[in-house]
């Protein structure tokens, strides 16, 4: 199974979907096709669409996906990460209205130089990074987070 993540920004973000229908119609997708599609509103007589799942839901779904095809957002990403998925990520882009800005772009960049994912751009084709993913092997989520702890921390009680 695949599970598609579009975020829940409130703002259409149809390119993904689009891209996966085709190849589901030319039958290079062949497996169920799951869709957390927030506010965008797709037609579809392959893709499973569901605007918002629960919390513990889908967290299920992404144990059971072989794939995560999503939102370069921080927080599909990392779910995804911690649970060692195999993840293409494609940005919304500020130009088509997507989002404000292109955030996503920077997100997408830095998590694709660590090996956490895959990258999903308007330069390579989904055909082409799927071809990819079996042999794709991400490297494990590192959290940074407590090194800002300390950090924050080794500051307050310098003052």
């Amino acid at each position: 199974m695949i599970i598609v993540l579009l975020g829940t920004f409130p703002t259409a973000f149809k390119r993904p979907l689009i891209e996966i229908e085709k190849l589901c119609k030319k039958g290079l997708i062949t497996e169920e096709v799951i869709v957390q599609s927030g506010h965008t509103q797709f037609d579809s007589e392959y893709l499973k669409m569901r605007p918002f799942i629960s919390p513990d839901e889908l967290t299920e779904l992404y144990k059971q996906a072989r794939v995560v095809i999503t939102q370069a957002g921080t927080g599909s990403l990392i779910k995804g990460m911690k649970l060692n998925k195999k993840i293409i990520a494609i940005p919304r882009l500020a130009k088509y209205g997507e989002v404000v800005d292109d955030h996503q772009e920077e997100i997408l960049h830095e998590f694709t130089k660590q090996n956490y994912i895959l990258p999903w751009t308007e330069d390579i084709a989904l055909a082409e990074v799927l071809s990819k993913i079996d042999d794709f092997k991400p490297s494990p989520y590192v959290s940074t987070k407590q090194n800002i702890i300390d950090h924050l921390e080794g500051y307050i009680n310098s003052l």
